[in-house]
């Protein structure tokens, strides 16, 4: 191989002694080693590319695993807030019946205490009936005593005995019925008690189902938050990740000279997708969002022209660029850095007596 070099060279180059000729030679071939050392070397670094694509294929399928889950809280969530709007509904409604019952046995008792006074009422009926009694007797005899001038009278004595009687029937009758009154308010005094501290315990047991309900939600809560905080983390690697292959598949592109095959934009890979669709959107406020749109549209605008420079020979330019590209690199992995602690401060809430 060094011959034929030595000869081309000597062939070339006339008036060159052939100890020139073979220094030049030995020159070339160590260039040659070089290139084809750099190209073995380029060649392997490069195929790893398929490493990555299985780590971020196996990234990607986390992500949408953990975005499942998430969903399937949410639903888990709304299902138990519709739960816990139908307990508290319905304890307010038990609460109403409590209140009426309660008033219910309030009037219970003031009926009770008015039977009670009837019966004072009827004692005192009855006093004046036996009283009446006692003096139309008294009156009964002394017409007797004075004899057919108080016959007359004696008629009118036996009339007062006998509406004195009624009225003693008629008292005894209104007073067994509001005994019976009595004893059957006093029954339902004793059923509404009873219904009470049901509803008491009904209410009790019910605001506590709603209590846990509540702390279940919360929780349920955090855990989604956690679990939207380690999926937009997750994304976020996998935006890393995505951008690492991009360079690797450009260098591999400029090794091979593959310059034909088209590069991803900046608006049409996976970051760009979702920086400027809804998802992203909604990280708009945050610094790291907002300082991701300029070196992530230099990243891969520079390796566009590296590889326009590249395919035009102008690999001074080529070098130049690839250099700008590393340094955007650089910066869009700082800021998804910067973004990623954003997103862990607005998307993960901790309860009470939590360390953040």
């Amino acid at each position: 191989m060094i011959r034929k070099i030595i000869a081309k060279i000597a062939k070339r180059n006339n008036n060159y002694d052939t100890s020139t000729c073979i220094i030049e030679a030995e020159s070339s071939v160590a260039e040659q080693k070089t290139e084809n050392y750099n190209k073995i070397i380029c060649h392997h670094f490069t195929s790893g590319i398929s490493t990555l694509n299985l780590i971020r294929t196996s990234l990607i399928s986390t992500h949408e695993q953990l975005n499942t889950e998430k969903d399937k809280i949410t639903e888990l969530n709304a299902q138990n807030n519709k739960a816990m709007l139908s307990l508290e509904s319905l304890v307010i409604e038990i609460n109403e019946a409590g209140k009426e019952s309660a008033e219910i046995q309030k009037q219970m008792t003031q009926l009770k205490l008015s039977l009670i006074e009837i019966n004072d009422a009827i004692k005192d009926i009855q006093k004046i009936a036996n009283h009446t009694n006692l003096i139309a007797i008294n009156s009964a005899i002394e017409a007797a005593r004075v004899g057919e001038a108080g016959r007359g009278f004696s008629v009118i004595s036996k009339e007062v005995r006998q509406l004195a009687e009624n009225v003693k029937t008629c008292t005894n009758h209104i007073f067994l019925q509001t005994e019976t009154l009595q004893n059957n308010g006093s029954m339902v005094d004793i059923s509404i008690e009873a219904q009470l501290a049901i509803i008491t315990k009904i209410t009790q047991h019910m605001n506590e189902v709603v209590f846990s309900i509540k702390n279940v939600i919360e929780k349920s809560a955090t855990m989604k938050s956690i679990i939207d905080y380690i999926s937009n983390l997750l994304f976020l690697s996998i935006i890393k990740m995505d951008h690492v292959i991009w360079k690797i598949d450009l260098y591999k592109k400029l090794t091979e000279n593959k310059l034909d095959d088209t590069l991803t934009s900046y608006s049409q890979c996976r970051l760009g997708k979702w920086y400027y669709g809804d998802t992203g959107r909604c990280f708009a406020h945050l610094t790291g969002f907002k300082n991701l749109e300029a070196p992530h549209q230099m990243l891969h605008n520079s390796g566009v022209l590296a590889i326009e420079y590249s395919v035009s020979g102008d690999h001074e330019h080529m070098s130049l660029a690839l250099k700008r590209m590393e340094q955007a690199s650089d910066e869009v992995m700082n800021q998804l850095e910067i973004l990623g602690n954003e997103i862990f401060r607005e998307v993960v809430k901790f309860t009470p007596g939590d360390n953040p």
